[in-house]
């Protein structure tokens, strides 16, 4: 056996490779029966929910350290103490992929996306996928971090639904974290 020495990856690229090799991992996963059979019922319902719910959180989590990379890389002030993906993201300052208005501010749809996903992951493990609150006080409906199969709108549940990934969602979300990693990766921040 030839043994050759490998350099291995630092910083962003680190990250980056890290975000990559989760999201192509959980989307490997969502193709095989443990998922695609459908959604459990009694108690494996429960750990099926958490089981995403963690992997949701990986997710967002390696998106976190590439974001803390990149941000250290460019000049800005790494704060340890930010743990919402999405507000570091709005933070570190990335040309965004599309802006609407929510709530009376801008929001990009990435940062909204990010946040659909925070909500998505909390009901799967506090709740066991039960849609127990809405987006908004007084609303009847919570955005998730998936699209529609329709379009390219996150998708909405009603309040007492479940929420039950399944392989297209789970696949969906993957791409959404690859397609954002490689953007941070090749894209400058606009301001220091």
């Amino acid at each position: 056996m030839i043994h050759t020495r490998v350099t291995p990856l630092r910083g962003a690229a680190a990250a980056h490779e890290t975000l990559t090799r989760g999201a192509t991992f959980l989307a490997a996963l969502a193709e095989r029966p443990v998922i695609t059979d459908g959604w459990p019922e009694g108690r494996q319902a429960r750990v099926r929910a958490r089981f995403l719910a963690n992997c949701l959180r990986e997710l967002d989590r390696f998106l976190h350290g590439l974001l803390d990379e990149l941000g250290a890389s460019a000049g800005h002030v790494v704060r340890e103490d930010q743990r919402n993906t999405a507000n570091k993201l709005r933070a570190y300052g990335v040309p965004a992929a599309g802006v609407f208005a929510t709530g009376g501010a801008l929001v990009s749809a990435d940062e909204a996306r990010l946040r659909a996903l925070g909500r998505s992951s909390a009901c799967l493990i506090h709740c066991n996928g039960w849609v127990r609150r809405p987006d908004v006080a007084g609303g009847d409906t919570m955005t998730v971090g998936w699209r529609e199969t329709s379009g390219p709108a996150l998708a909405r549940y009603a309040l007492g639904t479940r929420l039950a990934p399944g392989a297209a969602e789970i696949i969906d979300v993957c791409g959404f974290y690859d397609r954002l990693g490689d953007r941070l990766l090749l894209t400058s921040p606009l301001a220091a």
